[in-house]
């Protein structure tokens, strides 16, 4: 079986791996809004950063959306308006200029996350949407290879030091850190999901339920006084529940990356519990 298909984007026939499809799937699961690739009454203004080849963008604008894309450096895409940015600085856009915010496994590579999350909601119109995604580096596989070696998957031996910064995974960072991040950077988290499985993952389905009672016990009840870690609130107790059942849940446990959507919250507004609609 093949392990690409081929799409028409903009009239050009090109070839998709299979993963990258199911992947976009679910990011579009996730933006509802984006209208699950049907043409659009109403077009909503795109942004994919570190776009590469921008697949699921090129569909978006075949769809009727107005789509833009960032590379590090210009690739020429077509049918799409593309500029260079790095991700690093400030991007070269207005305030409040977009609907929706597209981050493809980009956000492992920069060198400050929430520098990066801030300039999204910089762009970002009250109560627009970022969809990320990140290798899941607490799936239960990249978790066993950690308790042996000290690394995860995703970064499987330290880093060659001949490689420059953005080339590697440099902020190879769990759910619950990005959690934080996202939060504190206004945003608050809609939906977290993951597309990319091995069949074989399963057979560790038996270290789950020792894995969620261990999760919710070192988040609910181990040392609940800790500096920067009460877990007597009900507010804090309520977080860290949230983040227990994420951590654990089958996507999460199995799921090989990270997908994540988040909306933009108004100044000063609590960006949890999630809302319950966009």
């Amino acid at each position: 079986m093949s392990r690409y298909q081929e799409i028409t984007l903009g009239g050009q026939t090109v070839k998709k791996h299979v993963r990258d499809i199911a992947k976009d799937e679910v990011m579009l699961q996730l933006a509802p809004e984006l209208g699950f690739g049907e043409p659009v009454s109403t077009p909503l203004r795109v942004f994919e950063a570190s776009a590469g080849t921008a697949y699921l963008s090129r569909q978006l604008a075949d769809q009727g959306h107005k789509v833009v894309i960032s590379n590090y450096r210009v690739q020429g895409i077509p049918g799409v308006a593309e500029v260079e940015a790095d991700l690093n600085q400030a991007l070269p856009f207005d305030d409040q200029c977009c609907d929706v915010i597209l981050c493809r496994e980009v956000i492992e590579h920069v060198e400050s996350v929430p520098h990066t999350l801030r300039e999204f909601r910089r762009l970002l119109a009250p109560g627009g949407r970022l969809v990320l995604t990140f290798p899941n580096r607490l799936q239960i596989r990249s978790r066993l290879f950690a308790l042996l070696s000290g690394f995860y998957r995703g970064m499987k031996s330290p880093i060659n030091l001949d490689v420059p910064f953005g080339e590697a995974h440099i902020n190879l960072i769990g759910y619950p850190e990005m959690d934080y991040f996202l939060r504190k950077s206004g945003f608050a988290v809609t939906g977290v999901s993951s597309s990319y499985f091995s069949g074989s993952d399963r057979l560790l389905a038996p270290l789950r339920p020792l894995i969620r009672a261990a999760t919710r016990h070192a988040l609910l009840s181990h040392k609940p006084n800790a500096e920067e870690h009460d877990k007597t609130r009900p507010e804090n107790r309520a977080y860290n529940s949230f983040i227990a059942e994420v951590i654990t849940s089958p996507e999460l446990f199995y799921g090989k990356d990270v997908i994540v959507s988040a909306v933009r919250v108004a100044e000063g507004q609590p960006t949890f519990p999630a809302p319950t609609s966009r």
